[in-house]
C-alpha cells in the first residue's frame, strides 16, 4: 500500500465530516449478502454555486474540452464535494470536472456533501489543487495570502494545513513581491517560477529589464543565472570579482530567495545574504539548517 503524504493525510482530516448518502432497505438487505460500492447520490447542476474561494484563476479551455469527452464516455469518476447554503449548494472542491460535465451536456453531477466552514473550503480547493500539481506558482501564493488574510493564518499554520515546510510557504508568498508585469507572465505561464526566484534577487526595474530579455531569448533559468552573474557590477574596492564568485552570488540568490553578496579576499571574507522581512529570514534559516 502506497504511503500516505501529508497532502493526503490533510485533506482526509478536512473530509472527515462528510455526509453520507442514505441507504434503502433494499440496499441494506443486499448489503448483508454483499459487499457493493457506495454511490455518491446526484445533484442538479443549476443549484451548484461556484466556490467564492477557489484559488485556480484560470482553466486551460483544452483541457476542460478533454475532459468533457471523458465524461461523455465513462462519467464523473471522482464525485466533485459541495457543502450546503439554504436550498442550494456550494462547491467545494471539482471545478473542472463540473465546467467539463456541463460542457458534456450532464444536468446532474455525482457529489459527496460536507460541513466545511469557510476556512475549510479554502484549505480543501488549495489541498486538492496543489495535490495534483494543478495551479500555477502565482495562484499558490494567492491560496496562501488569503489564508492569511481572510483567517489571519501564520505562515507556520498555513505550513502546517497544506503540508510543506514553512520556508516553502515564505518562498511561494516572496512571488506576489514581484512586478505586476512580472506576474502576469508567471500566471500565463511564460514565465517558471525558477525564473521568478532568480529575478527576487534583483532590484525591480533590473527584473523587468531581464524579464524582456528572458522572453525574447527564451532564456532557461540557468541561462538568467549565468546572464545574471555576468551582469553584476564590480565592488569599488582595487578587487574584482571572479567568475566563480559571479556565479556563486548567482546561484545562491536563487537557492535561497534572497539576494547573496560575497567579499572575497585571498580565501578569506565574508558572505551576506539580504532578507527584507522576519518571515523571509526564518525561511532563510530554515534552509541553511537543514
Amino acid at each position: 500500500m502506497a504511503k500516505k503524504t501529508s497532502l493526503n493525510k490533510g485533506l482526509e482530516a478536512l473530509l472527515g465530516d462528510v455526509v453520507a448518502p442514505k441507504e434503502t432497505k433494499t440496499t441494506t438487505q443486499k448489503t448483508k449478502k454483499t459487499t457493493t460500492k457506495t454511490q455518491s447520490p446526484e445533484i442538479s447542476i443549476s443549484k451548484i454555486k461556484t466556490n467564492q474561494y477557489q484559488p485556480r484563476t484560470t482553466f486551460d479551455e483544452k483541457k476542460l474540452q478533454e475532459l468533457s469527452e471523458s465524461i461523455k464516455k465513462h462519467g464523473v469518476v471522482q464525485p466533485i464535494l459541495v457543502r450546503e447554503e439554504g436550498g442550494s449548494f456550494e462547491l467545494v472542491a471539482g471545478e473542472r470536472r463540473m465546467r467539463a460535465s456541463k460542457l458534456a451536456g450532464l444536468k446532474k453531477i455525482p457529489a459527496v456533501i460536507t460541513k466545511a466552514t469557510d476556512t475549510q473550503s479554502l484549505e480543501i480547493a488549495i489541498l486538492e489543487n496543489v495535490q495534483r500539481e494543478d495551479l500555477n506558482p502565482l495562484e499558490v501564493s494567492k491560496g496562501y495570502q488569503r489564508l492569511k488574510d481572510e483567517f489571519g493564518y501564520t505562515q507556520e499554520q498555513v505550513a502546517k494545513s497544506v503540508g510543506k515546510p514553512r520556508s516553502s510557504i515564505a518562498n511561494s508568498l516572496r512571488l506576489l513581491t514581484l512586478s505586476p508585469k512580472i506576474q502576469t507572465e508567471l500566471e500565463k505561464g511564460n514565465l517558471t517560477e525558477g525564473h521568478a526566484k532568480v529575478l527576487l534577487s534583483v532590484d525591480a526595474a533590473q527584473a523587468n529589464t531581464l524579464l524582456e530579455t528572458t522572453l525574447k531569448e527564451k532564456l532557461s533559468v540557468r541561462d538568467l543565472e549565468k546572464m545574471l552573474a555576468d551582469k553584476t557590477p564590480t565592488s569599488s574596492t582595487p578587487t574584482q570579482k571572479t567568475t566563480d564568485e559571479r556565479n556563486l552570488e548567482s546561484a545562491l540568490s536563487s537557492k535561497l530567495g534572497s539576494k547573496v553578496v560575497i567579499h572575497d579576499k585571498n580565501g578569506k571574507g565574508k558572505m551576506v545574504i539580504k532578507y527584507y522581512s522576519y518571515d523571509e529570514l526564518d525561511g532563510i534559516i530554515e534552509k541553511i539548517s537543514v
